[in-house]
């Protein structure tokens, strides 16, 4: 590495080590501004602007961003839209700076790995703090979810993300490059497979699942490499088996599947993994159906521009009010979707903007270039996004805002 470079790789790491210390918001706040600063006067302006003519993703990134402010000035509730203005920035910032550089591959991938050794460590830290306060066992509920990552004051599900990124990214360089290190990373995504599973995001679950399965048959299929294909197939079966074996109650997070039908009126308990499903409860999956319907009727009378990002909390507490969800209304719940709020709080002008810009060009420029881990990276994201609204929370807005322009550095026309 270069100087440059070394500079530039400790401020990643810095910042990403922050994000997993939500409460050194100062230190966060701080190793963001540095290295968004430090990466926008690393290349020239001449490069600059010939990366952004050759990167239309990030034109429609920031076209993006230019939409969210225009929604928030045209918002009645104008101090809501700027308190969800900001942990929005980073969909601004981190395009025209980390965006707009040119990065060697090798750069690039090594800041990934470093990541991934990152989230193992933080993954370990984890497992003690719930060993330790399971008692060793004798309170497995504490093993479980949310309660796995309470150290980190963050919930599980951003977690899993960055877990199943980890995942990948020792996946690429087991199967892909030649290092000393492969049986230390091959514990490691054992081992994050594992805290996959306990951490308990059922949407993170099944993508990671999918995911391995599509590259057990590439490799049984398109690499001929029968054996090892048949293996790591037979390895995940195996592993899903004895975890569930061991670890039943995330089976709870996915017996709520069974009970999709809701009513508005119901005031049934919320289920929890650490208690039994009844139908009668208030489930992930029941209440994301019922939030989506509220969402989408919202879409439907502001079909172009939305209702505007500031007043979209009133308009959709009037809308539980009118359907008389009082569930919703008492625990203040969102519509869990961040496509969905998007586009009613925006329109399918805001929607297709984002679309463009954040999953559909990066794609397109990934696989252009044959960049199969980027690839897998923006398509979990774009999965994580089905069940959360992630720009509502800084961490959802960091990470997105960082990785995805991150993940195309490295690419561009040769001269």
């Amino acid at each position: 590495m270069t100087t440059k470079e070394k500079i530039l790789f400790a401020l990643i790491l810095l910042f990403l080590t922050t994000l997993f210390l939500p409460w050194l918001k100062l230190v966060n706040i701080l190793a963001a501004i540095f290295l968004a600063v430090y990466a926008f006067f690393l290349n020239s302006w001449k490069e600059k602007w010939e990366l952004l003519k050759e990167r239309k993703h990030i034109q429609w990134m920031l076209l993006f961003f230019i939409m969210i402010v225009v929604s928030v000035l045209l918002s009645s509730n104008y101090e809501r839209g700027l308190r969800y203005l900001d942990p929005r920035l980073p969909l601004a910032y981190f395009p025209v700076s980390i965006g707009l550089l040119y990065l060697r591959k090798e750069f690039k991938e090594k800041t990934l790995l470093g990541f991934a050794w990152l989230t193992t460590v933080i993954m370990v830290l984890c497992l003690g703090w719930g060993l330790y306060r399971s008692n060793f066992f004798k309170r497995s509920e504490f093993l479980y979810s949310d309660s796995l990552t309470e150290i980190l004051k963050q919930q599980s599900i951003y977690i899993s993300l960055l877990v199943n990124l980890s995942i990948y990214i020792f996946t690429y360089y087991i199967a892909y490059k030649k290092n000393s290190y492969k049986a230390w990373m091959i514990l490691a995504v054992v081992f994050l497979f594992g805290m996959s599973y306990l951490l308990a995001s059922r949407n993170l679950m099944l993508v990671l699942y999918a995911m391995t399965l599509g590259f057990a048959f590439y490799y049984i299929f398109r690499r001929k490499k029968y054996l090892r294909g048949a293996a790591l197939i037979m390895g995940l079966l195996i592993g899903v088996v004895l975890i569930f074996k061991f670890f039943p109650k995330t089976l709870n997070r996915f017996k709520e599947l069974t009970y999709t039908e809701f009513d508005y009126k119901s005031m049934g308990k919320e289920s929890h993994y650490n208690m039994e499903v009844t139908k009668d409860q208030w489930n992930g999956l029941n209440f994301r159906l019922a939030a989506w319907q509220c969402g989408w009727e919202l879409f439907l009378t502001h079909p172009i521009k939305g209702v505007n990002i500031g007043d979209k909390k009133d308009v959709l507490m009037e809308k539980y009010r009118e359907k008389d969800f009082q569930f919703a209304l008492q625990t203040n719940k969102n519509v869990h979707n961040n496509y969905l709020d998007i586009l009613y709080s925006m329109g399918i002008i805001g929607l297709a903007l984002f679309l463009v810009g954040w999953i559909i060009l990066p794609l397109f420029y990934a696989r252009r270039y044959g960049d199969w881990l980027s690839i897998l990276i923006i398509l979990t994201f774009a999965s994580a996004w089905v069940t959360e609204i992630y720009f509502d929370r800084s961490l959802g807005g960091m990470l997105t805002g960082f990785f995805i322009p991150f993940l195309l550095t490295d690419k561009r026309k040769q001269v």
